[in-house]
């Protein structure tokens, strides 16, 4: 019986010897995964995070919900696309050659519009009527226009040029 032992002790030795000379060493993985396993999954993972980060920025962006027409309009860096000759033409023919801009009220609502470029604009509109009911009979359009000049266009520097050009009207009116 104990013949029987020995080799088979010697068989054990050897299957152990082999299995231990055969680990990895320390500089070779156990296992080895492809590069494509995980880095083609990485990339894609990648990409599609990112698009999402652009998508929630645009759609957390303010600007996003503006009207294309609001999006589209000169901003004051570009004021040099108002040409003073034809917005001045163009009052004329609308609105008769009486008409004239009260320089200090388009200026203010001017210079409000562009502290306010970005967000939300809200007129006063209690503070407009009461200077409208205040102001002489045949100036109240030219009142309004004041207003709405300044505050759509909100160009300060267009309501000084017009007023330079002899559009100005009599500065009766108080702010």
């Amino acid at each position: 019986m104990q013949l029987s032992r020995i080799p088979s002790l010697l068989v054990v030795c050897y299957l152990i010897l082999t299995c231990v000379t055969a680990a990895p060493s320390p500089q070779e993985p156990a296992f080895e995964i492809p590069v494509q396993l995980v880095g083609f999954p990485v990339i894609i993972a990648a990409v599609r995070i990112t698009n999402f980060v652009k998508k929630l920025a645009y759609s957390l962006n303010p600007e996003t919900y503006t009207s294309r027409v609001r999006r589209s309009l000169p901003r004051p860096h570009e004021e040099e696309i108002l040409d003073v000759g034809q917005v001045e033409k163009k009052l004329i023919a609308e609105l008769g050659n009486n008409v004239c801009i009260y320089e200090r009220i388009c200026f203010r609502y001017a210079a409000r519009t562009l502290q306010r470029r970005s967000k939300e604009r809200v007129l006063d509109w209690d503070n407009v009527f009461s200077q409208y009911k205040s102001s002489p009979d045949p100036m109240k359009e030219n009142y309004l226009l004041s207003v709405f000049m300044g505050d759509i266009i909100g160009s300060p520097n267009l309501c000084h040029q017009l007023a330079k050009r002899g559009r100005g009207c009599n500065d009766e009116l108080s702010d």
